[in-house]
């Protein structure tokens, strides 16, 4: 089983929130409550060029992956992070732990921490 972060936040008082805020997380809360079937967002998390985080998200449409050996390796365009030159900008995160997403509670969702790599290993 995948260890579990918890976050308390409070719930927000519907009534006091202004009213472009109430219809946003009325209608987040009923997208969230769609069912997804087998697939699971896979959050893919990593650290940019200037320390800050950076993310993007996967779709499994096979469900929950067992381990991190059962996680693609995915690349993005390191220019924008500073993290490759724009010539040769193709950066790979490959996942090396994974949890169970507290933003997503609905489904088996997860964040996926990952390691950057440039693609040639002698660079």
């Amino acid at each position: 089983p995948l260890p579990s972060i918890v976050f308390a936040f409070p719930k927000p008082d519907m009534d006091s929130l202004p009213p472009y805020t109430k219809l946003s997380l009325e209608t987040q809360a009923r997208f969230l409550a769609l069912d997804s079937g087998t697939a699971v967002q896979a959050e893919y998390i990593w650290i940019g060029g200037n320390g800050e985080l950076r993310c993007k998200t996967k779709t499994l449409p096979k469900g929950k992956p067992a381990s991190i050996d059962e996680l693609p390796v995915w690349n993005f365009d390191g220019s924008s992070t500073e993290q490759a030159p724009g010539t040769d900008s193709e950066v790979l995160i490959k996942p090396c732990a994974m949890y169970k997403d507290p933003f997503r509670p609905t489904g088996d969702n997860i964040l996926v921490l990952c390691d950057c790599y440039k693609p040639d290993p002698d660079a």
